[in-house]
């Protein structure tokens, strides 16, 4: 960062601190957010994606703001962690192929109709042929007796699964085993992978969307300390994406036409058998090596006998950046300001507000980098951590909370594991709100943000959310059906009073976890303990498996 922009930054907070310290406390707090999401949002930052000078900015700042409240560097003397990155993405318009063959005649399929071939993060150039297995659901779970796998030999060949709602589990635990699936085909020797889609699952994400961006948008892997990419399926050199469309054409067994496997799904009994179809998958792949960095600063715990303990708040710093192939009528910058500035802007009004009155337990403010690009900067920390992993007692994370409303009610996924829920429960009454049960289990959010990256490493995790009573059903829609990954997604939209109560919240849970004189305890017998936390010595060591 040159020399101007750094001035630029640092006249940028010594105004926004003398504003807001002459208003009053609610008004100071709304002002703080807005100022914050003002620069983070701004064009200045071009989107923000992870490896960009926009993201380099919007760090820089974040490291500025978290020494200017007052707290100190996580790691030595910088806020910076750096953060190694392999960016993967299509080589060129033509990059993939795929080909499925019954009786040696071609299955009629058209790309980026019926299917979307992935880009490959182990190899730029990849081709895998052989006999099509389908796996179900994929699922392999002792803890709800379950095996998709049983008597299935997959080595040499390419598995065959599809991604639903499964209404026999509840609904993040079934989230969760639709992100083992690949490293759980890898791991008995697959070499390939299509995963199909199903008419329920298209209501989530249109097929037409998904293989827009499979095409345009670049992935990301963190690297290994020797350059290799941390991948949890190294064996599958080739996948893709099937539209629900295909799966007519490659299920025609009587019994078992696509319709009646579509039926079993409701009962959870999904068969699992060779298909007799053989498929080719080709890709070719672009990589780059680059870096990124989360950024980390530590407010100390005030009790010499609890300060070595650490409560982690965290929020994604990045967003989509810039991509020219949007829409050539339309703006091209994608500046996310619900996703995630002002989450970010929250978790340092929370840091703010702390300082003044630090808590027992030490407290952790991280701004993790690449989660738009499948929660990497999250999954580095979670792996290579700042302090003893085992001195983590908590996580609560802040991601898009939508604020264009006055919320009534909360949702905080993944509470129900843990004592966090009742913590969670007593730490904000009296602040007009309560906590209410997701009313949307099939989006399975628990598992599709930062707070997943530490539920996998056996550390409790809370992500609060507004919720959907009042206006909150119909301003959610909206903001997702209008905004979400939208370049209209600008600081404009946001309510800032209601960004300063909802930051209260997030003050008074963290408060009450880095008080408490007990650690958080994931409940016992529940699921993500006995898979992740003290009681995961009771599963087989397949069962572990680090998903995606």
């Amino acid at each position: 960062m040159n020399k101007l922009i750094s001035v630029l930054i640092s006249t940028f907070l010594l105004s926004t601190n003398l504003y807001a310290e002459n208003r009053s406390e609610s008004d100071g707090a709304a002002s703080r957010i807005e100022a914050d999401v003002r620069f983070l949002a701004s064009d200045l930052l071009e989107g923000r994606e992870a490896g960009t000078r926009g993201y380099d900015l919007a760090a820089a700042y974040v490291a500025e703001r978290l020494r200017a409240i007052g707290l100190e560097p996580g790691v030595g003397d910088s806020y910076l962690q750096q953060v190694p990155l392999v960016e993967f993405e299509p080589a060129s318009e033509n990059y993939g192929e795929l080909t499925i063959m019954r009786d040696g005649v071609p299955i009629d399929l058209v790309q980026g109709v019926d299917y979307a071939v992935l880009p490959n993060v182990m190899s730029r150039s990849s081709e895998v042929e052989g006999p099509l297995v389908f796996v179900g659901q994929g699922i392999d779970s002792p803890f709800f007796g379950r095996n998709d796998y049983k008597g299935l030999d997959l080595k040499g060949k390419i598995a065959v699964y599809f991604i639903s709602t499964d209404p026999t589990l509840p609904s993040e635990e079934a989230a969760h085993f639709r992100r083992m699936i690949l490293g759980n085909v890898s791991d008995r020797g697959a070499v390939g992978a299509l995963t199909l889609y199903t008419p329920g699952f298209e209501k989530i994400i249109a097929f037409e969307k998904l293989a827009k961006m499979v095409k345009s948008d670049s992935r990301m892997r963190w690297l290994e300390d020797n350059g290799t990419p941390h991948e949890m399926a190294p064996n599958i050199k080739a996948g893709a994406f099937l539209s629900d469309t295909v799966g007519e054409k490659l299920f025609a067994y009587g019994d078992l036409s696509w319709e009646s496997i579509l039926e079993k799904i409701k009962t959870g009994e999904v068969p699992s058998f060779d298909m007799e179809i053989t498929a080719r998958i080709k890709t070719e792949s672009r990589h780059r090596n680059l870096f990124s960095h989360n950024v980390v600063g530590v407010l100390p715990g005030s009790d010499p006998k609890l300060r070595n303990e650490f409560v982690l708040v965290t929020g994604h710093l990045d967003h989509e950046g810039v991509k020219t192939g949007h829409s050539p009528e339309s703006d091209q910058l994608f500046n996310g300001a619900m996703d995630n500035a002002v989450g970010i802007a929250t978790m340092l009004e929370v840091a703010t507000q702390m300082a003044k009155n630090p808590p027992r337990r030490s407290v952790i403010f991280l701004a993790v980098t690449a989660e738009e690009k499948g929660l990497i900067g999250s999954d580095y920390y979670a792996h290579n951590p700042t302090v003893d992993k085992r001195s983590i007692v908590a996580n609560i994370n802040i991601d898009m909370p939508v604020l264009t409303y006055e919320f009534e009610d909360v949702v905080a996924f993944g509470a129900s594991h843990s004592s966090l829920k009742q913590l969670a429960a007593e730490s904000i009454e009296g602040l007009g709100v309560q906590l209410v049960p997701d009313p949307a289990p099939e989006q399975a959010i628990f598992v599709r943000s930062d707070q997943y990256s530490f539920v996998k490493q056996g550390v409790p995790a809370i992500y609060l959310d507004t919720g959907p009573g009042g206006e909150g059903k119909e301003a959610t829609g909206k903001f997702f059906e209008e905004h979400y990954h939208e370049p209209s997604d600008e600081w404009s939209l946001i309510r800032y009073p209601v960004a300063a109560k909802f930051s209260l919240l997030n003050q008074k849970i963290t408060a009450a976890v880095a008080n408490a004189e007990e650690r958080p305890r994931w409940n016992e017998g529940d699921f993500f303990s006995v898979t992740f936390g003290p009681e995961k010595n009771r599963l087989p060591e397949q069962a572990l498996r680090t998903p995606k």
